[in-house]
């Protein structure tokens, strides 16, 4: 069942506070109840929470306005986390990792194209608005905090319909272009972030976090579907240069042994993985770059050797596929 962390309710709880409004008493029971942040509610509490919160504040923006204010508390252990991590690039591989300890009421997909990054949301309710609005505010938020407020992203597109009001309002605070009714909730974002350091750095930190949030997730998901996340975690690498077993194993905070084990009990091993997410790059690298380039963002250390396993994986060389697609 999709399902938020505790921390998450209090958030909406603490602002409805603040605005001077009243919550439900069915929603204040249970936040009071619980106090640790690991227990999880309903998605549909928490998204009752937000509707509630905007009808009685009369704010159509209200996820927005909370967005705004979220802390690192607010994500529990999460949030301290992604505050500890080396860059954006790191930070975004512990959110895939780790989510679904605080929120798994979405799925996060990264796209990798020239220059830019792009994450998608797909959220796991129909009624959407506020908190789409909310999680989306409130990562760009985290970023500026880490980062300084004049970083910003590129595009936001929401899948639901906005007002010109209520775009301009938007617009005007991510300093971008907002789309709505798009196919994605996604945020564009400029590719050179990723590997700028993190001012909140802290390596002790980090590694306690990650034995902390591994140890949750190991109780929380004793089957988990590890070939996902190690799909994810390729598709969020900027580059696959130097992503190799070893690389994405201490990405998944585990030894490149039980990496190896826990994809052969479902029947597959990292390099069929690899080899899935270098072909689906394919297309995109050979028209932007050259063939040498492509080999090397494509984690080759001799074009020879990308022409080989070129051969293979279409039976045509590099060259003949990269004249086709320059034709179309």
């Amino acid at each position: 069942m999709a399902s938020v962390s505790i921390a998450y309710l209090q958030s909406v709880l603490h602002y409805l506070h603040d605005l001077g409004i009243e919550p439900p008493a069915h929603h204040a029971n249970i936040a009071l109840s619980n106090s640790d942040s690991a227990h999880q509610v309903t998605m549909k509490h928490y998204v009752d929470l937000l509707n509630y919160g905007a009808l009685l504040s009369e704010q159509s923006l209200f996820g927005f306005e909370l967005g705004k204010r979220i802390q690192a508390k607010d994500y529990g252990v999460l949030g301290y986390l992604v505050e500890s991590c080396e860059n954006l690039e790191q930070a975004i591989e512990a959110l895939i990792r780790f989510d679904s300890l605080v929120a798994d009421i979405g799925e996060t997909k990264v796209s990798h194209f020239d220059q830019q990054v792009q994450l998608d949301w797909h959220v796991k309710s129909d009624d959407c608005k506020q908190m789409v609005l909310r999680n989306t505010t409130a990562w760009v938020a985290t970023v500026r905090k880490i980062l300084g407020e004049h970083y910003q992203p590129d595009e936001i597109t929401f899948t639901f319909n906005l007002s010109q009001n209520e775009r301009l309002t938007l617009s005007n605070w991510f300093n971008c272009n907002v789309t709505t009714n798009a196919i994605k909730n996604s945020i564009v974002f400029s590719k050179a972030l990723l590997s700028i350091p993190f001012t909140s750095e802290n390596k002790a930190m980090f590694q306690a976090l990650i034995q902390v949030s591994e140890k949750e997730l190991q109780a929380r998901q004793p089957n988990e579907n590890i070939k996902e996340q190690v799909i994810l975690l390729l598709k969020a690498k900027s580059s696959l240069k130097n992503c190799d077993q070893n690389r994405i194993a201490a990405a998944l905070f585990m030894s490149p042994r039980t990496l190896q084990r826990k994809l052969k009990q479902q029947n597959t091993y990292f390099i069929e993985l690899l080899t899935d997410e270098r072909k689906s790059r394919v297309d995109f690298l050979l028209t932007q770059h050259t063939i040498a380039e492509t080999a090397y963002e494509l984690g080759f250390q001799e074009q020879s050797s990308f022409t080989h396993a070129f051969k293979k994986w279409f039976s045509t060389t590099p060259l003949r596929y990269q004249k086709l697609l320059l034709k179309k």
